[in-house]
Parts: C-alpha cells; sequence; structure tokens
C-alpha cells in the first residue's frame, strides 16, 4: 500500500512537467516601467536635487496592500529609476500632509520589518522568474535591511544576506526622500544586450499601518516575488567582475573553568571571499574561520528522546543559503559539531589515566559556497566543508605521559543542488549531500527531490519532497531508507484547503549534515480554512481553520493516534493580533519514542491542549507580545502542561528599547522514560518540573552606523521525581512498582549575557566589541527558592571572554581606481 504513493507522486510530478515549460510566468495585470540611462549619476544624499532626475520616468499610483487590498494608496508616492555602467539608481518621494507625525525610529541594520518607523523599499528580480528576487529597503531613519527573496512564497526570506550598497533619506516639508544606488556587483542578471527585469515598489506609513506597492499584489495569494511589474529600458551594461576580500583580525581574552580559571590571550586572522566567477554565479569562501562573536545559544533542559534543533548563529552559514535549503536536508550547524567519538574517549581511560582535554567543537579548516541561476532559469549550488581531525589527550597522573585518541577524523561535507524555476512560478529541483569521514570506513549520502507545481492564478498547488539515504559502512552491508512528503490544495482565495502526506521510513537517516527529529513515522493531515482579508468592522483580516490529522509507525505498520484542530486568527485596526488554537486527540494515543526501545509503545490518554497567543501595537511606547498554553492528558495520573510567556517591550526613544521576556513552563504529574535494563525491562516515572526564563534585551542606536546590544537571559529548570515509578507493559500500559529507583533530582541552570558594540566605519566593513559571560550548572541539589538557586550558581566557575574584531570590506573595482590614480 504505502508503495502506491510513491508511484502517485512520480506519476504526478510527470504529468505536470511534461506540460508546463520553461516560459517566464504570467504576465497578465503587470505595471512597466522604462529606466533612463545617465552620463552623470546623481549624488546619493537623500535630497533628490540632482537635474539628471528629471530626465527619469515616474512610477506612481500605487495600490493597497494593507489594511485594504481593494483602493489606491491615501498617500502619494513618486519612484525615479537611473542607471549607468556601475550601478542602477532609486530616487523616492513619500509624500505627506503631516510630515511632523513620521515615525522615525532607529534600529539595528536588517530591523527594518520591527522599526516604528516609515519604510520604503525595492524588489527587483533581474531573472524575472517570479521565483527569484532580492529586496532593498530604507527606513525614514536610514536603517537598511536586504533580503534574498529567492525561493520564497511571502514577505520573508533570508534577511542575513548582506550586499553593499547605499543609500541616504531626508524628511522634507512635504514627506520624506529616499536615494538609492544599488551596484551591479549586488546583483545577479543574464549576460544580455536588453534586459527586461521584475520589479515592484513598495511604502509603508508606520502610524497608519499602510503599505501599498506600484504593481498590484493581491493579498489573497501572499506572494510578492511572484507579483512584481516590468523595470525595461536597461541595455548594454556589463555583468562586472564581482570580487571582494573581507580580511579580519581578532584579539580574544577569555577565561574558562576548563582552563583551570586562567586568562588566556589569542590573536587570530583569516579572510572572507566572494568571487563572481560568472554574471549569475559567486563563490564565497572562509579561510580560517573566526565565529568566537556569535550569539550565545539558548540551552535548555531536555529528557525527551529527541534531540533539540538550535538556531545557526554563524553569518556565514545563514547568508545566501537558500538553494541549500531544498528538501530540508541540511543543516549547518552539523559542521564543526561535536566530534563523533567525544564520549568514546572517556572508555579508552585505563589505571591513573585522565581527560586531560577533550576539545568539544571539531574545528572548521574552510568552507566554500557557489551558487547562481543560469539565464534560462537553472539555479545550481554547490557546497564543501572541511574540518581537521580531533583529538582527546589523555594523561596518566602518575608518570606525566600523554596519548592522544583520535575522537573524529577528518570530515568533508559536501553538498549540491539543482534548481529548474519552471511556468506560473513553478520549480523542480535535485539535491544531494555526502558526509564522508566522520567515523572510519563510513559514509552518508541523501539524494532528495523538491518540487512546487501552480496553476495560472497561483491559487492550486501540488508541492512535496522526498529523499533516499544511504549509509555505507566499511565491510557491511549498505542502509538504505527514504522519506517523502507531499501537499496539494487550493493556497489561495477566501476559501482554501489541502491534503499533506508525509511518510519516513524506519531505516531512513539524514542527521549527518541534515536534521531530523525522528523516523518511522506517518502522518496525514487534512486542512479546511475560510479567510475574510476585506476589513469589517474592527477587523483587518480573520480566518478560521479546521484540521484533521492521523499518524501512523511505518514499520510495522501500526495506527499511533489522531486529533481534530481548530484556529482563529483575528488582526484588529489597532494591530492587536489573536491567535487561539484548540486540538483534541480522542480516544488512545500510542507513543513510540518515549520508550527508547524500537517495537515498544507507551499509551497515552485522550488530550486536549489550548494556545492562545497575542500581540499588541507595536506603535505604542509599551507593546506587548505574550501566549498561553494549556495541555492535559485524561488519565489517571492528571497529567498537565502549563506555558505563560509574556514580553513587554518599551521603547524609551527612537534610540533606546528594552525588553523583558518572562517565560513560565510547568509540568505537573510528567509520566516519563528513566531508564531499561533490556528491550522488556523498560522503567517509567512520575516527575514535576517547572522551568522558568528571564530574558533582558536592550539596544542603544546612537546612529545608523553605531549601534550597543545587550542580551541576559537565565534559564532555571527544576526535575523533581515523586518516587512513583512504573513498569512498562507489552501493551503500553504501566504498572505501579515498589522499588524506589532513586532516579536523581535534576537542577539545571543556563545563565547568558551578550554585550557588542558595532561600529559601521565603512560600507562593508565593521570594528566590533564583545562581552560575553557564561554559567551552565546541572546537579541534584534542588534550591528552595529562586533566589537561593541565583546565588548559588552565581557561585559556580563562569565562562568570560572579551574579544575584538575588525572586519574590512576590499571591492576589486575601487582597489582598481585607487591603483589608477596612483
Amino acid at each position: 500500500m504505502r508503495y502506491t504513493y510513491i508511484i502517485s507522486t512520480i506519476l504526478i510530478f510527470l504529468i505536470f512537467n511534461l506540460s508546463l515549460s520553461k516560459e517566464a510566468f504570467s504576465q497578465n495585470s503587470r505595471r512597466e516601467v522604462k529606466a533612463v540611462r545617465t552620463t552623470t549619476p546623481p549624488k546619493i544624499n537623500g535630497l533628490l536635487d540632482d537635474a539628471v532626475w528629471n530626465k527619469a520616468n515616474i512610477a506612481t499610483d500605487f495600490f493597497q496592500y494593507e489594511p485594504h487590498n481593494d483602493r489606491p494608496a491615501s498617500q502619494k508616492t513618486e519612484v525615479r529609476i537611473l542607471y549607468d555602467d556601475d550601478a542602477i539608481y532609486i530616487g523616492a518621494k513619500m509624500h505627506d500632509p503631516s510630515p511632523d507625525s513620521i515615525l522615525t525610529e532607529l534600529g539595528l541594520r536588517n530591523s527594518g520589518a520591527n522599526l516604528n518607523a516609515d519604510r520604503f523599499w525595492i524588489d527587483i528580480n533581474p531573472f524575472n522568474d517570479g521565483i527569484n528576487g532580492f529586496r532593498f529597503q530604507v527606513s525614514v531613519s536610514g536603517i537598511q535591511t536586504d533580503i534574498n527573496m529567492s525561493g520564497s512564497t511571502g514577505n520573508h526570506g533570508d534577511s542575513n544576506w548582506d550586499a553593499v550598497w547605499e543609500s541616504e533619506v531626508s524628511i522634507t516639508e512635504n514627506g520624506w526622500i529616499a536615494e538609492i544606488k544599488i551596484p551591479y556587483s549586488a546583483l545577479r542578471f543574464p549576460k544580455q544586450n536588453i534586459h527586461r527585469w521584475g520589479i515592484n515598489f513598495w511604502r509603508e506609513v508606520r502610524r497608519t499601518r499602510e503599505v501599498s506597492s506600484w504593481n498590484f499584489v493581491n493579498r489573497r495569494i501572499g506572494n510578492p516575488v511572484a507579483s512584481m511589474g516590468v523595470l525595461n529600458g536597461i541595455s548594454g551594461i556589463e555583468p562586472p567582475l564581482r570580487l571582494a576580500l573581507f580580511p579580519y583580525i581578532s584579539n580574544y581574552l577569555e577565561n574558562h573553568y576548563m582552563n583551570g580559571g586562567r586568562w588566556v590571550n589569542s590573536f587570530n586572522g583569516g579572510m572572507d571571499l566572494k568571487w563572481g566567477i560568472s554574471e549569475s554565479f559567486t563563490m564565497d569562501m572562509t579561510l580560517i574561520p573566526d565565529f568566537g562573536q556569535v550569539q550565545s545559544d539558548a540551552l535548555v533542559l531536555d529528557l525527551s528522546p529527541f534531540e533539540v534543533k538550535y538556531d545557526e548563529n554563524r553569518q556565514f552559514f545563514t547568508e545566501g543559503t537558500e538553494l541549500y535549503n531544498k528538501a530540508d536536508l541540511f543543516y549547518s550547524r552539523r559542521i564543526g559539531a561535536m566530534p563523533k567519538g567525544y564520549y568514546e574517549a572517556y572508555n579508552e581511560i585505563e589505571g591513573n589515566e585522565i581527560i586531560a582535554e577533550n576539545p568539544i567543537e571539531t574545528r572548521l579548516i574552510n568552507a566554500t559556497k557557489l551558487s547562481g541561476r543560469t539565464s534560462d532559469g537553472l539555479g545550481i549550488g554547490l557546497f564543501n566543508a572541511m574540518t581537521a581531525a580531533s583529538y582527546a589527550t589523555i594523561l596518566d597522573t602518575i608518570t606525566g605521559a600523554e596519548r592522544e585518541v583520535n575522537t573524529q577524523p577528518f570530515t568533508n561535507y559536501n553538498l549540491v543542488v539543482f534548481d529548474q524555476s519552471l511556468k506560473n512560478n513553478s520549480y523542480f529541483s535535485l539535491i544531494n549531500t555526502n558526509v564522508s569521514g566522520a567515523q572510519d570506513g563510513y559514509i552518508a549520502n541523501v539524494t532528495g527531490t523538491d518540487f512546487r507545481f501552480l496553476d495560472e492564478s497561483n491559487m492550486y498547488r501540488i508541492s512535496g519532497s522526498g529523499a533516499i539515504s544511504q549509509q555505507y559502512y566499511y565491510k557491511s552491508d549498505d542502509i538504505f531508507g527514504y522519506k517523502y512528503n507531499l501537499s496539494a490544495g487550493k493556497f489561495g482565495g477566501t476559501w482554501q484547503y489541502n491534503y499533506r502526506r508525509s511518510v519516513i521510513s524506519d531505516r531512513y537517516e539524514q542527521n549527518d549534515l541534515g536534521f531530523l527529529r525522528h523516523n518511522n513515522n506517518i502522518g496525514n493531515t487534512f486542512s479546511f480554512s475560510h479567510n475574510i482579508f476585506d476589513p469589517f468592522w474592527r477587523l483587518w483580516t480573520v480566518a478560521n481553520v479546521l484540521n484533521f490529522n492521523t499518524s501512523y509507525l511505518y514499520e510495522p505498520y501500526t495506527f499511533a493516534g489522531m486529533n481534530f484542530g481548530y484556529q482563529l486568527r483575528l488582526l484588529f485596526d489597532t494591530r492587536l493580533f489573536i491567535n487561539f488554537s484548540a486540538n483534541y486527540a480522542p480516544g488512545t494515543q500510542k507513543d513510540f519514542f518515549e520508550p527508547r526501545v524500537p517495537g515498544r509503545f507507551y499509551e497515552i490518554g485522550e488530550a486536549l491542549n489550548l494556545y492562545l497567543y497575542y500581540s499588541t501595537d507595536y506603535r505604542r511606547r509599551l507593546y506587548v507580545d505574550g501566549s498561553f498554553n494549556y495541555y492535559t492528558i485524561f488519565s489517571e495520573f492528571d497529567q498537565e502542561e502549563l506555558t505563560i510567556n509574556v514580553k513587554p517591550t518599551f521603547r524609551v526613544s527612537d534610540k533606546t528599547n528594552i525588553s523583558y521576556n518572562f517565560n513560565f513552563f510547568d509540568k505537573k504529574n510528567e509520566i516519563g522514560y528513566v531508564q531499561h535494563i533490556n528491550p522488556d525491562t523498560i522503567y517509567f516515572g512520575k516527575r514535576n518540573s517547572p522551568t522558568f526564563t528571564n530574558g533582558i534585551i536592550t539596544n542603544y542606536i546612537y546612529s545608523k552606523d553605531l549601534s550597543l546590544s545587550f542580551n541576559l537571559r537565565h534559564y532555571w529548570s527544576r526535575v523533581t521525581y515523586t518516587d512513583n515509578y512504573f513498569f512498562l507493559n507489552d501493551d503500553g500500559s504501566l504498572s505501579a512498582i515498589s522499588e524506589n529507583l532513586q532516579i536523581p533530582d535534576i537542577n539545571y541552570n543556563a545563565f547568558t549575557i551578550d554585550l557588542m558594540l558595532i561600529w559601521h566605519f565603512a560600507p562593508g566593513s565593521q570594528l566590533s566589541f564583545m562581552w560575553k559571560n557564561a554559567i551552565y550548572t546541572n546537579n541534584e541539589k534542588i534550591p528552595d527558592t529562586y533566589y537561593e538557586n541565583i546565588s548559588r550558581m552565581l557561585n559556580e566557575p563562569q565562562i568570560n571572554s572579551f574579544s575584538i574584531k575588525m572586519l574590512y570590506y576590499l571591492d576589486y573595482h575601487y582597489l582598481r581606481s585607487v591603483s589608477n590614480r596612483i
């Protein structure tokens, strides 16, 4: 039966692939504007006072996107476009009858969407395929935000992508002005004489929350990338040689309890390189990387059978990676992670030996990315990274002799992806990941596909992905597994409905370079929703969603459970957003993963989950985000989970804001795995687990180029066993035992401080100073009060790091002009 679904998926793909061509997306309802060539580039000063602007055509008569999607914008906007052999220039005049009421909050780079400030932005797609694009945004306070929109179907994209471009703004008696220069080195475009690019211009009037665009974008579909107008008139330009170097130097002064509390000073140097090897392809390389100034991980205590997925904060692995995320096979934190044999080193200890040193991370030697798209819409991405062999040092405390134990050999990580753009903003992708050397004689290979097919209206869609994994062990049989997910339905308009199916075989494995919580699972989801996009009464948008889910164990094929869900989303004219959901799981649910033994399961009774999220008006000086979640299992144990999250933010001024984040997560009478002697003898325990998280985030923006940020987080989790233990029966039920297994209680703390001062002293260049402080504790002593826990924690060993780093942007064209002058 299960193979029928695979064959059906393949047939659906073949039918659609034969019916679709490589033509550009639908040209209906697309406005056009012509760029004018200039021999004298305008001065970017935010005044729009150069005479050359008078030659430019004007794009105006914007349409509302929010709150109304059926009428002209309430404020006039005029956009002019010029170009020369080096760059494209945009001059925008945002008319406003009340310029003294324009909101002007400052913020960090790439924080534009969260600023309480008016904004103007350009979406541009040199390939004009309705799938890829770049966004260049500037606020009235001068804060730049740039986003790689490639592959995005909404207003989100890769905000970690950083380009080097210029912008200046000014407030006038009639509104405000933005002047922007986008060098061709910041774009990728095909090599041809006459260009026809996709383009759209956007504006937000923050005080009224009105968002408008030059080319109409249907909010019922909500795909700005596929709804651009057309930019004509550009011809005779050549893609420039895109070569930039980012050399850096850094100095660290660190005190780590694992180094005996000594202060250690280190000096580092290295370089990132960005090279446009052709008009459409770019290679990024990091040589001797330094990631010491990345934000601290938000560590948590995890008692589940699944791995915790932490965010990637290293810029090289977050910027320009949209192609590599196809089929969800790439998790960059695998690179430079804990050595595979880290814990095995402790098994090598003999006699009087101790572990003197055991690196917790493998050392990254270098990493390279190559990506781009041809004029025929074929995207190609190559990624490769190498980590050095890792060794633990074992010391004989009597003789002083040392020996090394290899915890992970030299390892190579490789990824290749091909992504073909198709008609109607559709695409089809192939991707392969390969890891070799992580263990002696071991190679992990995963080959997958990712596709999306839409009709001409962009409302109906069939999409999905699939992959086959192969684990090769020297002198052993290969292990193969597969996964796929398929969704089909109507994803736009007032009435929406879809069906989704996901299958992951019991032998599928992608965690060598990807992330998968667990395999051996089948899921089905039916969803039906009604959406109101036209404002009425005090409401701007309303969505009602019903869904029904079933889950099965893949092998042996066994019903695991089902649930019914309802969701209500409301956006009020006061910008109050409410999201409520309720999920009910009737009957008996089977958890096949908590026992930690294949083939065993734990029966859970019927369950109810209630969730509420709210977000108030960000235009206020004080606004609040928060959520409430209640989960209960109807059983003899009275199991309950309660989560309360409150995050108030106070805007002290346009330069300063303070956020406090409080989270309380309480598990009462939780029944969970504690140990097993063998597959037939598994024990569960009853425990209570309250968790508190307190955080303070403060940003002080002195100017658009100088900022100070402070982030403090304290996570405190306790686990107290009630001395009630149970034997897991073969039918999934529990039987109480009289024996006290004496499972130790847990008191876990994670306390971090990140303080960073950043000065962007030149385009693409920055000087940063950072202080990082961290305390991590894990013991059995449960304090009576929060303050007692704080006092104990602050007396524990700490990690302190002070660092300074300078990164300088060197552009080939700038260096050539300097050398010519010399």
